[in-house]
């Protein structure tokens, strides 16, 4: 498979770039033929597709309910009573909507953390998304280290080439220590991702004192949990013993700032001493019912603000520190060879639309995507050998919106 964009703008000037076989082959004014071919005459600029470092995409089914609660109570009181309702087929149809909504904002690469594996897989291969899919473990019990086995051997041996299996322990304060340290050694037999929700709030941190005597991070390093292949989400609960021992272990952090801001968290992530730390800071949504929206660009306008404000320093988290950090950082934590765009590299590109009204009238293209733009200005995106939306359509959009909307009124009828 080969495909040909013409006449984008690469580097402030127009170019041609030629894709073939999922990577990126040749960059310049190309006279070459390609089974596909984009035109960006119309003034489109090529980027890397943004990287979703950590979401809960079928949670897009809940969008809207439970507004205006603590994060307990907006778990407890709405979000897990629907969720035992849900079958594996609202899974399915709920992140193919997700996925759609992605495509439509951007997205070329998310990080998955939910349940229904085998409906999600499905769901992401037919939309043509790259993405890391969780086997995702709660409790106590060790039946479940069986499943998540099983799981892994029947999945890996169907997965295309854009999907791998990370190993997701939901939470130090939902997962059993000998599960933790059982994950642990799964992900690392297997090279695998290991992605957690670490210190999204203050009770988780005062509970794991309380529990270990021990902070998370300190609890997490005492059992060897953390390593370059761990992904810690949110984070905002940190001390600067945690940042030094985040730093020596390489594990990367994701900042979710829509979703902390709106679920009341009590704390800003700590961005610059992670920085200074130089440890691998990538940007997630987390999911579109807590957001509520999967839309990169909106998230890094906020990221960039929330950072200003705190450190009281507009110069604080600058335009081209966000755009790495929603494309090439996420990349980086999930292991994937993207969001460059260089020769050799997976073809995980967007075009951006330049002619819509807020990239005018010019004068700083970056600066108007972050601050001004929002996920509709995104008109074309590839995803390694096959391109997923052209000129803003995408095949079967409207049975995804038709299908996903009915599950959704029935779930909450119920």
């Amino acid at each position: 498979m080969s495909i040909l964009i013409k006449n984008i703008i690469l580097n402030n000037k127009k170019q041609d770039v030629y894709v073939e076989d999922g990577k990126i082959k040749k960059i310049g004014k190309l006279n070459l033929k390609a089974k596909e071919k984009i035109d960006g005459k119309q003034e489109k600029l090529l980027m890397p597709g943004f990287v979703n470092c950590h979401t809960h995409s079928a949670m897009i089914l809940l969008r809207g309910l439970g507004e205006d609660l603590s994060l307990k109570e907006w778990l407890e009181k709405k979000i897990w009573p629907l969720e035992e309702k849900m079958t594996e087929n609202d899974v399915y149809w709920g992140t193919k909507r997700a996925c759609l909504e992605m495509i439509k904002t951007g997205t070329t690469c998310f990080n998955e953390m939910y349940f229904y594996r085998k409906a999600q897989i499905k769901a992401v291969q037919e939309m043509g998304l790259r993405a890391k899919i969780g086997l995702v473990l709660f409790g106590i019990e060790t039946d479940i280290r069986k499943k998540i086995e099983q799981e892994y051997y029947l999945f890996s041996k169907k997965l295309t080439n854009k999907i791998s299996l990370t190993i997701a322990p939901h939470a130090i304060y939902t997962v059993s220590k000998e599960n933790l340290i059982w994950a642990k050694n799964f992900a690392l037999k297997h090279n695998l991702v290991l992605q957690i929700h670490l210190s999204e709030t203050e009770k988780e941190v005062k509970d794991c004192l309380k529990k270990y005597k021990l902070r998370p991070v300190e609890f997490l390093d005492k059992i060897n949990f953390l390593n370059k292949n761990t992904v810690l989400a949110h984070a905002v609960y940190l001390s600067d013993k945690e940042i030094e021992i985040i730093a020596k272990r390489k594990s990367s952090v994701v900042f979710n700032p829509c979703s902390n801001l709106k679920l009341a968290v009590g704390e800003i992530f700590p961005y610059k001493r992670l920085k200074k730390r130089n440890i691998n800071i990538a940007l997630g949504t987390d999911g579109p019912a807590s957001n509520n929206s999967l839309d990169m660009i909106k998230e890094m306008k906020t990221a960039c603000l929330i950072q200003k404000h705190k450190e009281k320093n507009a110069q604080e988290m600058p335009v081209k520190e966000i755009l790495k950090i929603a494309s090439l950082n996420g990349a980086k934590a999930l292991k994937i060879d993207s969001g460059l765009i260089e020769i050799n590299k997976q073809a995980d590109l967007i075009l951006i639309d330049l002619n819509k009204i807020y990239f005018q009238p010019g004068h700083d293209l970056m600066s108007d995507l972050v601050y001004s733009a929002s996920g509709d200005c995104v008109s074309d995106v590839i995803s390694g050998n096959e391109i997923l939306m052209q000129n803003r359509k995408i095949e079967k959009e409207n049975e995804i919106i038709r299908k996903s909307n009915s599950i959704a009124k029935r779930l909450t009828k119920k």
